[in-house]
């Protein structure tokens, strides 16, 4: 049962990274961008400033699976598999507070600044 439980969560895992990779937006196609790591149970820098068309690509550096639930009701990933990243890009002005769908005492924040 133990061994069945295992590959299922295996599984779920894969299937999750190759559905991330086909939504996530092309870090290539876009200038600039900021990176975040999770690590510790953090997100690192807590909160970042980019300008609007920018990505900020987010890669768990920790050991346990994390997730991201964004307060504007975008889509996020969960779960967020260690080694892997995850990558949205911001095209209007504001701040968007977002926090790990795991662990939700993780928190941070995207500044997007006006041109």
């Amino acid at each position: 049962m133990v061994g069945g439980l295992l590959t299922s969560v295996f599984v779920l895992g894969v299937c999750t990274q190759m559905v991330q990779s086909v939504f996530a937006a092309p870090v290539a196609a876009v200038k600039g961008g900021a990176k975040v790591s999770i690590v510790n149970f953090e997100f690192t820098p807590g909160e970042i400033t980019i300008a609007p068309g920018e990505t900020v690509t987010w890669t768990n550096d920790d050991g346990a699976p994390h997730g991201l639930e964004y307060h504007d009701g975008a889509i996020g990933v969960d779960p967020l598999l260690p080694g892997s990243s995850f990558t949205r890009r911001f095209d209007q002005p504001g701040a968007l507070e977002y926090n790990c769908s795991v662990h939700p005492y993780m928190t941070g924040r995207v500044v997007v600044r006006a041109q």
